[in-house]
C-alpha cells in the first residue's frame, strides 16, 4: 500500500476514495462496514474537511490504515503556508 501526503481538503478528498476503491468496496459497502449510510460516505469522500476526527479516525481504521503527523520539509508546504 502507498502512502498519501495529506495537506489539504482535496488531497484527502483523493486518498479516501482510493483506499476505499482499493479494497473494492463500494461506498455502499463500505458505509455498511462502519454503520454510516452511502450517503454519507458521499459526503465525507466530497468535503472531507467537514468530518469530525474522531469519524475520520474510524473510516481510516476500518481501511486498515492509520493517521500519521510528522514534519514535513519546507519544500514540501503549500503556498501560504507560514
Amino acid at each position: 500500500m502507498r502512502d498519501y501526503p495529506i495537506q489539504t481538503p482535496a488531497q484527502l478528498k483523493v486518498a479516501l476514495r482510493a483506499l476505499r476503491r482499493t479494497q473494492r468496496l463500494s461506498q455502499s459497502e463500505f458505509g455498511r462496514k462502519v454503520g454510516l449510510s452511502q450517503e454519507r460516505i458521499s459526503a465525507i469522500e466530497n468535503h472531507p474537511e467537514r468530518v469530525m476526527t474522531d469519524q475520520l479516525l474510524t473510516l481510516l481504521m476500518a481501511l486498515g490504515v492509520e493517521l500519521v503527523i510528522k514534519p514535513r520539509s519546507l519544500e514540501t508546504k503549500p503556498p501560504g503556508i507560514w
